[in-house]
């Protein structure tokens, strides 16, 4: 997976203009309901993020991009789970992921439009919230309101932590530190992907 994150980051970094394409699709899969679960989004969108620090690709046209690319990948899934029915999706739902689907739809009885919301920020919910969502037939405009408010906060806490450390390599480069430079993209890496794994566990249901 490191070879394939880093040939696609390589390939963003080279053809710049394709740079909001890239995060569309990226954020889009990773939004599909069980596909988006074999790709390494979280880090390829890191990887755009320190493309958008250093000023190789543009800021706005990148995060609007990842932004809707969440929210229609999403929706497809929600739409299609709704239009293929429960009976369908329990038949062909893959056995590791029916004790994920059983724990989500015992999430959204409780809590509703806010599981969509939270399952968001949990990658192993992700993959099956849309589905329950969908079969469930939760009305359209509150999963909607849940989606889209939901990739408007996902997609930035992805793209900043890159964006900040490619700011400060940028910077610190110009200025010649590069012991301090190193030092300072580990940090913001390390811290990044520590709250990540905290908000997991701390979010993930029992």
């Amino acid at each position: 997976m490191e070879a394939f994150t880093a040939s696609v980051i390589a390939w963003a970094e080279a053809h710049a203009a394709w740079a909001p394409l890239i995060a569309f699709g990226i954020a889009f899969i990773e939004s599909l309901p069980l596909i988006g679960i074999f790709l390494p989004g979280s880090a390829l969108l890191l990887g755009l993020g320190l493309l958008i620090g250093t000023g190789v690709v543009p800021a706005w046209p990148v995060l609007l991009a990842t932004i809707l690319g969440a929210v229609v990948g999403d929706a497809l899934g929600f739409w299609l789970s709704r239009w293929l029915g429960p009976g369908f999706v329990r038949t062909h739902l893959p056995r590791r992921h029916r004790r994920m689907y059983g724990r989500g739809v015992l999430a959204f009885r409780k809590w509703g439009i806010w599981a969509v919301f939270v399952s968001r920020f949990i990658s192993p919910l992700r993959a099956v919230a849309p589905i329950i969502a969908g079969v469930s037939r939760m009305r359209e405009w509150r999963f909607q309101v849940a989606n889209v408010t939901s990739a408007l906060i996902w997609a930035p806490i992805l793209l900043l932590p890159g964006t900040l450390a490619g700011y400060l390599a940028t910077v610190l480069d110009d200025r010649g530190d590069t012991l301090l430079l190193v030092g300072l993209v580990l940090a913001v890496l390390a811290v990044w992907w520590g709250l990540r794994a905290y908000w997991n566990r701390a979010t993930a249901p029992q």
